[in-house]
């Protein structure tokens, strides 16, 4: 008589117990697609970037400011990203993973909806900061999500989060794929920011309802907050792991949320996190203010090059982003597994500082050569440090304080997009080509970091210090 063997079923009776399973688990239906819904909200900000880097001279010429003025307001937004991504983990605490993806959505959506109708620099500066705070609150939920849905034990754990940097420039092709044929059909050069950003707020909507349908809440959430009969109907659901509740939880983290708030920040400089914090900071700083500088004006530096107009420019932005951000971007993903975050980075550091010197020797003599020169700095910006800063944060903390991890990186890493936001038109405008000499100290420095600070996240079951976490926030 044969048997039938029954699934084995986990006794939940404490948030460490479902942060193990989740760990050891992939969610069933993780393949890259849910992957990419996951990280829609960096594919928004991806594309609101660029397009509002495209549309900085005409937002100046449209209300009669200066294209410094006009890039200092359109930083806005990464201010109040700034401060959104500090808020994130108390967002997270209070509202849970579905309702805190649903909000920072729908602030992006609002403000980019609002912004392509602007009348005044005034209401784009209001606009700019509401969009900011949703971004600020979405990214650190997004990669926080892929952590949750692969499992940190697993190996494809790292590729996935990695991926963001792929879809990063997914996106910003797709903003010059949406810009060419608007212009194409007769919508007036100076307008096309406007079109643009509308269709930004679409692309948002589309988001907002696949998160909702396809990503759902956190087990590890519902079990934090004590709701333990739901996060066993999660693990069911998602990763088809029978779950039991056995106990009521001896610890409620949901008793003193604004506690374990404060006391995340404080944890990310002890001495255990130090130097992984000022690791990942530093590494997703100096990217963010390299590619600001590049990769989010490259239009403007292109059509200082290339002969062509408009069009020429969009197009050789597109082909650039697409042959070179979208394939260093999948190719950084497939190899990290084998040089890890730390040397990638340090090696895309370096290739990125070589390539900016060379621009700025070479840059006038030949315009294929500077094109050349500025698709090498996007490829080993995107399979080097361009997503690797956010991806050593997610991967080297534990999930009672990942969301304060990231959140307080991509708080950090916004000054360095600020930075490039601002300064590069106004060094570009006074030095044109020898203003690349001066942007190569910002990836020296990142390499220099990556020499110095010797810690490497993959492989390394950072979950497993969950419990001790809890505790010091608990004092």
């Amino acid at each position: 008589m044969s048997h039938i063997t029954s699934p084995v079923s986990y006794p939940v009776s404490r948030p460490q117990d479902v942060i193990d399973i989740v760990n050891k688990n992939s969610a069933v239906n993780a393949n890259i697609w849910i992957i990419f819904i996951a990280l829609g909200g960096i594919l928004i900000d991806a594309y609101q970037a660029a397009m509002v880097g495209f549309g900085n001279k005409y937002i100046a010429a449209q209300f009669g400011i200066s294209p410094g003025l006009a890039a200092t307001i359109n930083a806005s937004v990464l201010v109040a990203a700034l401060i959104g991504g500090l808020l994130a983990n108390r967002v997270i605490n209070r509202f849970g993973q579905r309702r805190a993806f649903l909000i920072g959505m729908a602030l992006c959506t609002l403000g980019a909806a609002l912004v392509a109708v602007a009348p005044n620099i005034w209401w784009v500066l209001v606009c700019r900061v509401i969009m900011g705070f949703g971004l600020g609150i979405d990214f650190p939920l997004a990669t926080n999500a892929v952590a949750e849905l692969r499992g940190s034990t697993s190996k494809k754990t790292g590729t996935s989060v990695n991926l963001w940097q792929m879809a990063w420039y997914v996106s910003t092709t797709v903003v010059y794929l949406v810009l060419l044929p608007l212009l194409f059909a007769g919508v007036a050069e100076e307008q096309l920011w406007r079109y643009g950003i509308f269709v930004g707020a679409i692309f948002a909507v589309i988001f907002m309802v696949l998160r909702y349908v396809f990503i759902g809440e956190s087990a590890m959430w519902a079990a934090r907050v004590g709701r333990y009969e739901e996060a066993c109907a999660i693990l069911q659901k998602r990763y088809g792991v029978q779950a039991r509740v056995v106990a009521e939880s001896v610890v409620d983290a949901a008793q003193k949320p604004e506690a374990k708030i404060r006391g995340g920040y404080g944890i990310l400089f002890n001495n255990r996190y130090r130097k992984r914090t000022i690791l990942g900071c530093v590494v997703a700083t100096m990217q963010a203010w390299q590619y600001n500088a590049v990769g989010v004006y490259l239009p403007l530096t292109l059509a200082g090059i290339l002969s062509g107009g408009l069009a020429g420019a969009l197009s050789g932005s597109a082909v650039v982003n697409a042959l070179c951000g979208i394939t260093g971007g999948l190719i950084g993903s497939l190899i990290l597994q084998r040089f890890g975050t730390r040397l990638q980075s340090m090696y895309g550091f370096a290739f990125v500082t070589l390539a900016l010197l060379a621009l700025g020797a070479l840059a006038t003599t030949n315009p294929w050569l500077s094109l050349g020169l500025l698709g090498a700095i996007i490829f080993f910006h995107s399979a080097g440090p361009g997503g690797l800063g956010m991806t050593i944060s997610t991967l080297s903390y534990p999930p009672s304080i990942r969301p304060t991890g990231v959140g307080f990186a991509r708080a950090i890493m916004r000054t360095g997009a600020i930075a490039g936001l601002i300064f590069w038109p106004m060094l570009w405008g006074s030095l044109n080509t020898d203003a690349f000499y001066w942007l190569a100290l910002v990836p020296f420095i990142g390499f220099i970091t990556c020499v110095l600070i010797k810690w490497e996240p993959l492989g390394a079951n950072v979950d497993a210090e969950d419990a001790q976490v809890l505790a010091e926030l608990e004092k």
